[in-house]
């Protein structure tokens, strides 16, 4: 069972055998594009590559395979927006969900449906993350492309055209473009009749398991996977990362690092609400609320390459992990890190604030404050930002049984710890730190027959590598501190606002210098 993930930093790939034990794995990084200020974009050709190389380093490492590929299943960030053309070439790198350029389109579409009618039919929130206002922002101002496209493909659907030569989307991608009706199951006449913009140009949506067709011949030779695999509709990388933490049921909480944080409850009927995402689950039956942090990872990131640079070049050079340092820095402080608080907005912020324009900020920095603190804060930041999410479903009287982890951070066994202190509830790691990889391949057995039932499946998720339970002292210090953290935002919204139109009028360095020579 093969399972493929295109995420916002590369691509992943596992091979699992039947009993869920994985076999072998591999990645390939790809890099992101930002022309403009707000804009983020990805070549698919990159992602194709990415594939290729991911699985021929996996079939290489299988050196006697005694049962053919049961299937091939991929996920994607989501959304991103690719417009092909009838041959199926990318007219224009994907956009990405990071992309903010469509904010002005926001305003547009309040005007013509308005955020509460869009809520009810797509049971999502109007926002530039989103597909609808990059649609119609292509239709505005690339007016000939948007002509040209024939249909628009999210990152995996591209990826499944390559291998199968089929033009399709995933049922749980489908919500996330703001133009489907969840309770009839099609794109939404309404919305695409206000917005100017052809069902035609949108591909038949699938439920996840559903075989859309086999690897053809061609793709076969490129990409290393047989000829003849099937090959899965897909869905969005949450959901699979849910599989692979055996987030199966309802009540079941998870928190899913990366570029960004997802943190999600397993629910068994849509819930629409200003704060989150709600798509359909992987799983038959189940749905997935997802309120997403843009930049949490990225956060931690940004501090260690820009400000960290020689301890990250030492780690490189000595051949360990470019962040195992960070651990031993952040331990040095105590909870709360003595006053500072960081705000986790380094590219605008999704859930629950929903503001494109907010942006990070150290809160309480002191002429005595060291660069662990600093570490151990950007940790803090992130953990109570999940609180905050978190306590959006329990005010919904949806009930937590338990929160799963997963994702690059959860390597850091002092993060895992801050997170569950302050959430104040057991949180349990995922063995493998790349979980949708996994929950792909998962897929493939439940779709193909080898699992014949959520229970079976449920049997061969990998069991937790890990369990943190809270420590009473440092909950009782981040009660304190959350409410705090909660405020700063309303207290610095209109801040950000207006730094925001500053960041838009800026000026290239070499045109502010004005510097004018003297000659004697």
């Amino acid at each position: 069972m093969l399972g493929i993930d295109v995420g916002t930093s590369g691509l992943k790939a596992a091979l699992l055998s039947s009993s869920g034990g994985v076999i072998a794995a591999a990645g390939e990084e790809y890099p992101t594009h930002h022309p403009y200020p707000n804009w983020a974009e990805q070549d698919a050709e990159d992602w194709w590559r990415a594939l290729c190389t991911a699985v021929h380093q996996v079939m290489a490492s299988v050196t006697e395979r005694k049962s053919p590929l049961a299937g091939v299943c991929i996920s994607s960030q989501a959304p991103v927006i690719v417009p092909v053309a009838t041959d199926g070439r990318p007219l224009m790198r994907g956009m990405l969900w990071l992309d903010k350029r469509a904010e002005g389109e926001c305003a547009l579409i309040r005007e013509v449906i308005g955020e509460r009618r869009i809520q009810e039919i797509t049971a999502n929130n109007l926002s530039s993350y989103l597909g609808a206002p990059s649609y119609v922002w292509l239709r505005r101002n690339h007016p000939d492309l948007f002509d040209q496209t024939y249909q628009f493909l999210m990152a995996n659907g591209y990826l499944n055209w390559r291998l199968t030569g089929r033009f399709t989307m995933d049922v749980s991608q489908a919500p996330l473009q703001l133009l489907y009706d969840v309770a009839s199951g099609t794109w939404s006449d309404e919305i695409l009749r206000a917005l100017h913009l052809p069902v035609e140009k949108l591909p038949p949506v699938y439920h996840c398991l559903a075989i859309i067709g086999e690897v053809h011949k061609d793709a076969a030779h490129e990409s290393g996977i047989p000829a003849g695999t099937p090959v899965l509709a897909g869905t969005t990388d949450t959901p699979a990362a849910m599989v692979g933490m055996g987030v199966l049921e309802s009540g079941q909480a998870f928190v899913s690092h990366g570029t960004g944080c997802n943190i999600g409850l397993c629910v068994p009927e849509p819930w629409p609400s200003r704060h989150i995402v709600c798509i359909p689950h992987a799983v038959p039956g189940m749905w997935m609320l997802s309120a997403v942090m843009t930049s949490s990872g990225a956060s931690m990131k940004w501090f260690v390459n820009y400000l960290c640079a020689r301890e990250r070049h030492d780690a490189v050079a000595a051949r360990q992990d470019a962040y195992d340092w960070v651990d031993t820095d952040a331990k040095a402080a105590p909870p709360g890190s003595r006053g500072l608080l960081f705000l986790p907005y380094l590219m605008g912020e999704q859930s629950p604030i929903w503001d494109p324009d907010a942006r990070g900020a150290f809160v309480g920095i002191s002429v005595d404050t060291t660069r662990g603190e600093m570490l151990r804060a950007i940790m803090e930041g992130v953990a109570l930002g999940i609180r905050q999410n978190l306590q959006v479903y329990l005010d919904g009287g949806w009930e937590i049984h338990d929160i799963r982890t997963q994702g690059g951070a959860t390597k850091s066994r002092l993060w895992n710890q801050i997170v569950s202190d302050v959430v104040n509830r057991t949180v349990y790691v995922a063995s493998s730190p790349n979980s949708a990889p996994v929950g792909d391949a998962l897929l493939v057995g439940l779709a193909t027959g080898i699992y014949r039932s959520i229970k079976e499946l449920a049997a061969a998720c990998p069991a937790p590598s890990a369990m943190h339970t809270p420590n009473p002292e440092a909950v009782a210090i981040y009660d304190q501190i959350y409410p705090i953290y909660k405020g700063l935002y309303g207290r610095l919204a209109e801040s950000f606002h207006r730094l925001a139109v500053i960041r838009g009028m800026s000026l290239p360095w070499e045109n502010t210098c004005k510097e004018q020579r003297l000659t004697s």
